[in-house]
């Protein structure tokens, strides 16, 4: 599988899951971990782009009236140029290095927010009996990581808490170190929640160790 230039092998995901496992081992909560390529294809980004490209033309003619009077001209013409002017803007932006470059990044961030909140409800996190689970979210094209914990460890860590976690790992993930980066926030996670959440004599794995990749 590759993500944005990296692949990620079979041992690098085992080494993921092997933290995870690792890192349960000392804490009653749970972790879950997810790396999805995109958040999102945003293929409207170009149709808005477009949308407001061919709607300008008509605010172009005077300019245009003033060096070369012929340049006025009929409403279907108008209509035609702008129709040309929106399949052209459209289709050279729905290139994906275009396309991402363009893309605001508040809107990609809002889109990985919303992506990370589904897949905390999709892991079925909220099934942990003491509301003990934690997702850790990497969404990389759009270079957002995320930490949310369930309600249960809400009431003990804050957001500052994992955001410390998620300033160590970005530098890793901008070199391409992808599993090193999520190892290592498995890592850090597992050593907060033993200090707030130590295991007990009776510690039964309520979610499945694994690393959840989305294509």
């Amino acid at each position: 599988m590759n993500i944005l230039g990296h692949d990620l092998s079979a041992a690098e995901r085992n080494k993921v899951t092997r933290a995870i496992a690792a890192a349960e081992k000392h804490t009653s909560g749970e972790i879950v971990v997810v790396a999805a390529r995109a958040s999102d294809d945003y293929i409207h980004v170009p149709i808005h782009l477009a949308a407001g490209c061919a709607l300008a033309v008509p605010l172009l003619v005077p300019l245009f009236a003033r060096f070369a009077p012929w340049s006025a001209i009929t409403v279907s013409t108008l209509f035609l140029v702008q129709l040309c002017v929106f399949i052209l803007v459209a289709l050279l932006f729905s290139l994906p290095a275009l396309r991402y470059a363009v893309t605001p990044m508040r809107l990609m961030r809002k889109y990985a927010h919303r992506h990370a909140a589904a897949q905390f409800l999709a892991s079925n996190i909220v099934a942990t009996k003491e509301r003990t689970g934690i997702l850790i979210f990497v969404s990389l094209l759009e270079r957002y990581v995320e930490v949310i914990g369930d309600s249960g460890i809400a009431a003990k860590l804050s957001q500052r808490d994992w955001q410390k976690i998620v300033d160590e790992i970005v530098p890793l993930l901008k070199n391409k170190q992808t599993a090193d980066a999520l190892t290592l926030a498995v890592q850090l996670s597992g050593t907060l929640l033993a200090r707030h959440f130590p295991a007990g004599h009776h510690n039964p794995n309520e979610l499945p160790d694994r690393f959840i990749v989305i294509e």
